[in-house]
């Protein structure tokens, strides 16, 4: 009975926490149709192999979610977001179905979890939550790893596209400027500000115009864990954020937008957009629309 009500819980958590995580981890199998996803990703210049590092030590039965695979790859953008056919086949690929409840988790901690989660509430997936602290809560708490990769079984999967929580290039030239939408960048100052490189040759330095900067690492602590719901709220409020406004979350790629996002989601605030383009493709040469 316990395991039902856990398993019920579970449904509705967006943040799961590593010792409710392991109460649904027994007799070494998961219950109740958990998938868990490690969705670990890194900027180029980080010289990590996140594909490698799952192999060597992942939380049992996890499979790897390549951010950078689970994409529009005609697309001549990092990681842009995939055609529905594409996620489809690619969660079939992974054995998931539409009824799995997905657990997701970075080897860093929250780090980039909450784009494979934005993701999956794109294509309009019911159940997902995010391990808070990622791997390393759950080695916190001497969780059991391992490097078996599970075998896979192909199942079938129906998508469908949530357009209200994703803006395009063309829609943002028109709202940039807009009273009732708000930009806000999670890139760090420095490159908010157009004093540090980009990690992306070929881009400009800068941001978007009457954008806000609230980079996405102030919301995360220094164990990796997502900081409190207060917290949250009085980060927004000293970086000038409007709750009344639609926010649209923009950042390098269009990954650390997703924790704002999520942070946004965490915290009751309903009405926001990713930015998938985000600076890789506004930041691009010849894009007038740009401030220093």
């Amino acid at each position: 009975m316990e395991e039902e009500n856990l398993a019920k819980l579970l449904g509705d958590i967006l943040l799961i926490e590593a010792n409710e995580l392991i109460r649904l981890y027994k007799d070494k199998k998961w219950s109740n149709n958990i998938v868990i996803l490690d969705a670990s990703w890194y900027l180029p210049n980080a010289n990590r192999e996140p594909f490698k590092e799952f192999k060597n030590a992942h939380l049992p039965d996890a499979l790897y979610f390549d951010i950078d695979e689970i994409s529009d790859t005609s697309s001549n953008l990092p990681h842009t977001i995939p055609t529905i056919k594409q996620f489809e086949f690619n969660m079939e690929k992974l054995g998931i179905n539409n009824n799995s409840h997905i657990v997701i988790y970075s080897m860093d901690g929250i780090g980039t979890s909450p784009r494979a989660w934005w993701l999956f509430k794109l294509y309009k997936h019911k159940n997902i939550s995010i391990l808070n602290g990622g791997m390393r809560a759950w080695k916190s708490i001497n969780g059991p790893v391992n490097n078996k990769i599970s075998k896979i079984y192909k199942t079938s999967y129906k998508a469908d596209l949530n357009k209200s929580i994703l803006i395009k290039y063309d829609d943002l030239k028109n709202f940039y400027n807009n009273k009732n939408y708000q930009v806000v960048d999670a890139r760090s100052h420095g490159r908010f500000i157009g004093i540090e490189d980009e990690p992306r040759p070929g881009l400009q330095k800068g941001h978007i115009p009457n954008s806000i900067n609230i980079p996405f690492n102030l919301l995360i602590n220094d164990q990796g864990y997502l900081i409190k719901k207060n917290e949250i709220i009085k980060i927004l409020n000293k970086y000038n954020f409007n709750h009344e406004k639609i926010i649209i979350s923009s950042c390098g790629s269009g990954v650390t937008a997703c924790v704002l996002a999520f942070a946004l989601e965490f915290i009751g605030k309903k009405s926001w957009k990713v930015y998938d383009g985000s600076w890789s493709e506004w930041g691009q040469k010849g894009n007038k629309l740009i401030e220093v």
